[in-house]
């Protein structure tokens, strides 16, 4: 070989060699930085793994312990080498050995898992904790890390609460004895009111009517006038005897809504009505069909009752009342309006005219108890629903009573 050619072989090897320890150079140099990144990673998870707030720990899947941080071993009493001879169930209260071998199953299976359990610190004492675990992988191999915080705050507090859950379920059991016992006494005193109340003014009525009959002769202006007063007092009473238990009993009957027919509500008010209509030869208005409601069927009647009897009352002597019922549905809702010619209601006592004993108007010239629409608002309340007015002086009124439609 020419010496031309040996010079020229041994430098390609030479260059051969220089690019081999540039590419060992680069790669070693690369290899060493990505071992910085690891490092400074690590050195990161194990700062916050030791500064933790919360009991950290790392077992492999047969549940040796790994490694735990220094709130583990604050909370369980322990040291470290004492902690890494041992595995996870040891520190298990023996009663919840099975729950914990579930939840193990459930990580191994789902790859997580959070579950409450029971432990024991080294002293023997045991406390609940919530314990939070996951799968990852550490060096290649799968470990399960977990966090444990102690509840033992949170059950008493839980604790507690039941106790006075309980305490309280006991007292309103105890009230609502009280209370049905108190209804029963209301229902006696009711009878009682309706029996013996009623029957002396009843008697009064009867006696002072006989008086203008048989006696009427010898009865001067001023006696006539007297016994027809008395007449009408009791009367009077009467009809606020009546109002008052049916408001009594309206309040305390247990009402079980059901599918009532409007029509045939309202076919029954208006028939109790028939012949003080045609007597002042009121014009009632209605548009038919009426829809279904749920609400009570009894109630439905008493609340209209009232509702018509206002309606064709309350007007300017001489005028002849006029009377428009209809409905509308809307939402799941149905609003049955009736509305008059009668003398109106201005807006300041829209909300009052419902309340119980509520009159603006006197007895004199509208004979009344001011207990009706009280018993219109209580009905519907009873019934879930609701009750109102739009009205103005001299404009007549339109009240609406509003119930859920069937079905809703």
């Amino acid at each position: 070989m020419r010496d031309e050619d040996k010079t020229r072989e041994q430098l390609l090897k030479e260059l051969i060699e220089l690019r081999r320890q540039i590419v060992a150079h680069s790669i070693e140099g690369r290899l060493r930085e990505e071992y910085k990144k690891i490092k400074e990673s690590e050195e990161k998870y194990r700062g916050l793994f030791q500064n933790s707030n919360d009991a950290i720990f790392i077992i492999d899947m047969s549940g040796k312990i790994l490694d735990v941080n220094q709130k583990f071993l604050d909370l369980f009493v322990y040291s470290k080498a004492e902690i890494l001879s041992a595995r996870m169930p040891e520190f298990v209260e023996s009663d919840e050995q099975e729950k914990y071998q579930a939840a193990f199953q459930k990580i191994a299976g789902d790859g997580s898992a959070t579950f409450e359990i029971d432990f024991k610190k080294k002293n023997g004492d045991c406390f609940p904790a919530e314990v939070s675990s996951s799968i990852f992988t550490l060096n290649g191999v799968e470990v399960i890390q977990g966090i444990v915080r102690n509840i033992s705050e949170r059950k008493r507090a839980e604790e507690e609460f039941s106790k006075y859950r309980k305490h309280l379920e006991e007292f309103v059991a105890q009230r609502t004895d009280q209370l049905e016992a108190v209804n029963k006494e209301l229902e006696s005193f009711a009878y009682s009111v309706s029996h013996d109340l009623r029957a002396p003014l009843r008697a009064m009525e009867g006696f002072a009517s006989a008086l203008l009959e048989d006696y009427k002769d010898r009865l001067d202006a001023v006696g006539q006038d007297y016994a027809r007063r008395v007449v009408s007092a009791a009367q009077h009473m009467d009809t606020l005897i009546q109002d008052l238990l049916a408001y009594s009993r309206l309040s305390r009957s247990a009402l079980k809504p059901s599918a009532v027919n409007l029509d045939s509500v309202l076919g029954e008010v208006m028939h109790q009505f028939n012949t003080e209509i045609q007597k002042i030869g009121a014009q009632i208005r209605v548009e038919r069909p009426l829809p279904e409601v749920m609400g009570d069927h009894a109630t439905l009647v008493q609340v209209l009752s009232n509702l018509l009897s206002n309606a064709i009352k309350f007007v300017q002597p001489g005028v002849r009342p006029m009377v428009k019922i209809w409905a509308e549905e809307k939402n799941g809702k149905v609003r049955l309006w009736v509305e008059d010619t009668g003398i109106g209601i201005a807006p300041e006592y829209h909300d009052r005219v419902f309340r119980i004993f509520e009159r603006l108007q006197g007895v004199e010239t509208y004979p009344g108890t001011g207990v009706g629409l009280a018993i219109v608002k209580k009905g519907l309340e009873r019934m879930g629903g609701q009750a109102g007015v739009e009205s103005a002086p001299g404009r007549g009124s339109k009240f609406w009573v509003e119930l859920r439609t069937k079905g809703f």
